[in-house]
């Protein structure tokens, strides 16, 4: 099981999720983590990516990941359909 980098952690936990009239919210490592692989811990790759051979087939080494956001945005989504009753 890889370990995410110190960049994948800081981007995570520099993303902002918009709660609406409540203002905004960092997400979480730990969050992001359980949405994709519930109990089970980390099982992606260590820039962030949730496919865990993304290092070598994506991109060539562990910084400049153009997947992370892609799936800080289907975190975020998913966080904004549970909140909302999937009307979002």
């Amino acid at each position: 099981m890889a370990t995410m980098t110190k960049q994948a952690r800081e981007t995570i936990k520099g993303y902002w999720l918009d709660l609406g009239e409540r203002g905004f919210q960092h997400l979480t490592i730990a969050g992001y983590t359980r949405h994709f692989f519930g109990d089970a811990g980390w099982q992606g790759d260590k820039c962030g990516c949730i496919d865990n051979r993304c290092i070598g087939y994506h991109h060539d080494d562990e910084s400049d990941c153009g997947c992370l956001e892609p799936c800080l945005d289907m975190y975020v989504k998913a966080i904004r359909e549970t909140q909302t009753g999937g009307t979002e």
